[in-house]
C-alpha cells in the first residue's frame, strides 16, 4: 500500500439505508440541474461543467449470498488479456492500461466468451478522480470502488451484486479491509437505487464546478433535517 495518490479516468457513475429525509433536492430544482448539466456537455470543449458528487459508505464485508451466486455470467479477476473485452464494453483503453500498470484490482463479468461488465477496486490511500482532480481519501480500512459497468443487456442478471457478494468479498477478506466507499455522480438513479438495496449509506456530497480546466469544490456532509420525496435516493427509498 502506498500513500502516493492515484489518478486515473472514472466515470464512478464509479454501486445501509439512509433516512429519508437525506439530500432531497425539490423536485424542479434537480430538473433543471440535470437539464443544465446536458446543455454544457454539449458545449465543444466542455469550458464549463458542472456536477454532483454522491459518497457512499458500505460498513462491512459484503455477505455472501448464493442465490446471486448463479447465473449465465462467471466473474473473475481480470488481467491485460482482458483488455479487448473491457474497451468492447467502454473504449477506454489508456484508462484500463493505466489502472493495470498502478496495480488497481477489476473484476470482470464473462457470458461464454464474452466480457459484459467489470468494476474496478482501489487499495491505495487516496484516488484522484481525473475529471475534476478530485482527491478522494480512502481509510486504511476502506476499499474504494469505482468505474462499475454492466452492458445494458445484462443489467437484470444480478452480475453487480455478484461483484460484491463473491469477487470483492474475497478481495477485502484477502486483503484485511472491512468498509466499502464509492462515488455516484448525480442523476444516477439507477446506480443510487442499486447501491441502496445492496445496503450502501449516503455519507457526502461534493458539488463541483469546473471552468476551463480549473474545479472548485464544495463539500458537505448530508443533512439529516429536511424531509422531501423528489430527489432520486428519495424515490428510491420509497421503492425499496
Amino acid at each position: 500500500m502506498t500513500t502516493k495518490c492515484q489518478s486515473e479516468v472514472s466515470r464512478s457513475d464509479a454501486l445501509g439505508a439512509p433516512t429519508t429525509s437525506q439530500i432531497c433536492w425539490p423536485r424542479g430544482r434537480r430538473l433543471l440541474f440535470v437539464i443544465l448539466r446536458e446543455v454544457l456537455q454539449r458545449i465543444p470543449f466542455k469550458p464549463l461543467d458542472i456536477n454532483g458528487l454522491y459518497f457512499m459508505e458500505y460498513a462491512d464485508i459484503p455477505p455472501a449470498d448464493a442465490n446471486f451466486q448463479r447465473g449465465r455470467a462467471n466473474v473473475r479477476d481480470a488481467t491485460l488479456r482482458d483488455l479487448e473485452g473491457l474497451v468492447a464494453c467502454q473504449n477506454t483503453r489508456d484508462a484500463f492500461v493505466k489502472r493495470f500498470r498502478s496495480n488497481d484490482y477489476c473484476v470482470v463479468a464473462v457470458c461464454g466468451d464474452r466480457v459484459v461488465g467489470y468494476e474496478w477496486f482501489c487499495d491505495k490511500a487516496c484516488y484522484v478522480e481525473e475529471r475534476y482532480s478530485l482527491e478522494i481519501p480512502i481509510p486504511s480500512a476502506a476499499i474504494y470502488a469505482y468505474d462499475g459497468f454492466i452492458l445494458p443487456e445484462h443489467r437484470v442478471g444480478g452480475i453487480w451484486v455478484k461483484f460484491q457478494s463473491v469477487y470483492l468479498r474475497e478481495l477485502m477478506q484477502r486483503l484485511h479491509k472491512q468498509k466499502v466507499v464509492t462515488m455516484i455522480d448525480y442523476g444516477n438513479r439507477l446506480s443510487m437505487k442499486t447501491h441502496l438495496r445492496f445496503g450502501f449509506k449516503l455519507v457526502s456530497r461534493v458539488f463541483v464546478i469546473k471552468i476551463f480546466g480549473k474545479s472548485f469544490f464544495f463539500k458537505s456532509n448530508l443533512p439529516k433535517n429536511k424531509p422531501a420525496l423528489s430527489d432520486p435516493v428519495c424515490l428510491a427509498l420509497r421503492n425499496r
